[in-house]
């Protein structure tokens, strides 16, 4: 009966999926086998705690980024140049000068992104997750919007900084 086609014609009323044959019934049951997830779902967070949480975000990404800079546990490599990078994006130099409308930005924030991403792709995880302190979800929005700043380079000047 596994697997078996039920005709039209001995389904109930010729509605199609209804059927008079209990086996039929356990047939297709066994054909569809969704485990049902009985686990509890998570909690909805509140307005005010996501409020909170995207107010934290800079903050918590400060925090974590200067203590990472500071633990020996990172590869000095990376430490130099997310050092590198800030030093970039506080100075008045820049490639595309910040007068130029959105550009001029722009470029900081790719930049930012790429340095970021560096920096926690080659720091070990329990590391990060022992400076960070924020969510688990803020966390991995950060991880996001850095991950798609480095997409955002061309992939010959990606493995040339190393990024990839």
């Amino acid at each position: 009966m596994d697997g078996e086609v039920v005709p039209i014609s001995k389904q109930t009323g010729g509605n199609p999926g209804v059927c008079d044959e209990p086996e039929s019934v356990e047939a297709t049951l066994a054909l569809v086998q969704h485990p049902l997830d009985t686990s509890d779902p998570i909690p909805m967070r509140g307005r005010q705690e996501m409020i909170k949480e995207a107010v934290l975000l800079g903050p918590n990404l400060a925090k974590l980024l200067y203590r990472l800079l500071r633990d020996r546990r990172v590869p000095l490599q990376r430490r130099l140049a997310m050092t590198l990078v800030a030093a970039y994006i506080v100075s008045p130099i820049d490639v595309i000068p910040d007068f130029v409308p959105v550009l001029g930005s722009f470029d900081d924030m790719l930049v930012l992104a790429f340095a970021i991403d560096y920096l926690l792709q080659a720091s070990p995880p329990e590391i990060v997750d022992l400076y960070w302190d924020g969510s688990a979800d803020g966390l991995e929005l950060i991880r996001g919007i850095a991950g798609w700043g480095v997409e955002m380079l061309p992939d010959r000047l990606r493995r040339m900084v190393a990024l990839s």
